[in-house]
This record gives structure tokens, C-alpha cells and sequence, in this order.
């Protein structure tokens, strides 16, 4: 997929930010379902879930409105949903997200990873030069966003 506009890459990094925020938001109720709501994972869940909100909140505070047709922007928020949770909460709990501390830093961490790299093959699909270096500030943002997790992480051990 083009990325044809420094807004498309705001809209596509703000979509997201907000399925990584609605992810970890059900992971929570589900924690909260169990009993568990005050478990150290469900703390580490709340502060990640917090951290991507402060990163929607920073892109949104970059975008503007897209010009773009609402089947365009149908598309790409489709496009932007499937990039880092395709298999939904189910697929993440599979994968560790609710096990431990440390498993749920390793899956944060991993799709923190994905997004850097997914940001960055965008970047090298668009013609724009200016929408190219948008693409890899936002992936430069989710490379400080995995370090802190990874800081995170190493203390936690």
C-alpha cells in the first residue's frame, strides 16, 4: 500500500495507536472480569495502554483532516487495522499477553517492533519526500516507545 500524504501517514499511525489502545483496553476488562484487576500485569497493561494514548494524542496533534474520499479512508483505516493485532485479543492472549509481566512486556515489545518496521516499509513505498520523513519520525517515535518498554522490562527482572 502508497501512502500518498504526510496526513494519510498521521491518519494510518493514529488508527494504529487506537486499535493498540482498544487491544490492551480489553485485555483490561478482561483482567477486571477475572478479579485481577490490581495485579502487577494489570498495572503494566494500564501504564502501556497509557503510553499509546499519549502517542495518539501526540500524532492527532499533528494531523489535519484527509482529503481523501471516505472509501479511501475506509481503506486505509482497514489497511491500518490488520497491521499489528490481525488476530485480535484472542491471537495476543495465544501469544503470552496475559501470562505474566514478562510475557506481556515481550508482546508489547514485539508489536512496538512491528510498527517501527511496518512504518518504515511505507515509507520506502511513497513518492512523496515529505511524507517519507512523516513515515520515519512516527517510526522513529515507536523505536523510543520499544526502548522504554525494553527499559522497562530490564528492570522489572
Amino acid at each position: 500500500m502508497e501512502i500518498r500524504s504526510q496526513q494519510e501517514a498521521l491518519f494510518i499511525a493514529c488508527e494504529m495507536e487506537k486499535s493498540a489502545i482498544q487491544l490492551y483496553t480489553r485485555a483490561l476488562m478482561l483482567l477486571d472480569q477475572q478479579g485481577r484487576s490490581e495485579d502487577p500485569l494489570a498495572v503494566q497493561i494500564r501504564q502501556t495502554c497509557e503510553d499509546e494514548r499519549e502517542h495518539l494524542r501526540q500524532f492527532r496533534s499533528h494531523a489535519q483532516p484527509l482529503n481523501d474520499t471516505l472509501e479511501e479512508q475506509l481503506m486505509l483505516s482497514a489497511a491500518a487495522e490488520g497491521v499489528l493485532f490481525e488476530g485480535g485479543l484472542m491471537d495476543a492472549v495465544r501469544q503470552g499477553l496475559l501470562n505474566d509481566v514478562s510475557s506481556m512486556m515481550n508482546y508489547a515489545m514485539a508489536a512496538e517492533e512491528c510498527s517501527a518496521r511496518k512504518y518504515r516499509e511505507f515509507a520506502a513505498l511513497t513518492q512523496d519526500v515529505g511524507t517519507r520523513a512523516m513515515l520515519e519520525t512516527i517510526a522513529a517515535e515507536e523505536d523510543k516507545h520499544l526502548s522504554s518498554l525494553q527499559k522497562q522490562a530490564r528492570s522489572s527482572d
